[in-house]
């Protein structure tokens, strides 16, 4: 079925192209885009950005720096809590709970763990930065 392969081929371009229009409409141009990812490409301004987006209640945002964080830096240890904090914090209790469970309690402590996931699950994370 030749006309099967072209439909899967447009679909596949017309879900890229959805995807490509869905990022730039957060991000008023390329330059800013690349601004963003220049500024996660240092893992502690990229984890301080974050912070400040979620201090202004942009937690989708700051979960985008600190995946970007991760994809360049993927051994940030305050990375990857701050991740699983801020899912809790978006009500992805689950995520989080999933997330803190990957962490080491050698790295982080056990109760820091304890607490990130006791408040997770009360929903009352409180991070702000």
């Amino acid at each position: 079925m030749p006309g099967s392969a072209v439909f899967r081929c447009f679909a596949a371009m017309v879900l890229a192209f959805a995807g490509l229009t869905s990022v730039s409409a957060g991000a008023e141009s390329l330059a800013e885009l690349d601004a963003l990812s220049d500024q996660s490409a240092d893992e502690d301004a990229g984890i301080a950005f974050a912070r400040e987006q979620a201090k202004r209640g942009e937690y989708l945002e700051a979960l985008a720096t600190l995946e970007r964080v991760l994809a360049t830096h993927p051994k940030s240890h305050e990375a990857r809590l701050i991740h699983a904090v801020y899912l809790c914090e978006i009500d992805d209790v689950q995520g989080g709970l999933v997330e803190l469970g990957k962490l080491k309690k050698k790295t982080y402590g056990k109760e820091l763990l304890a607490e990130a996931r006791a408040m997770c699950e009360a929903g009352e994370t409180g991070e702000e930065g």
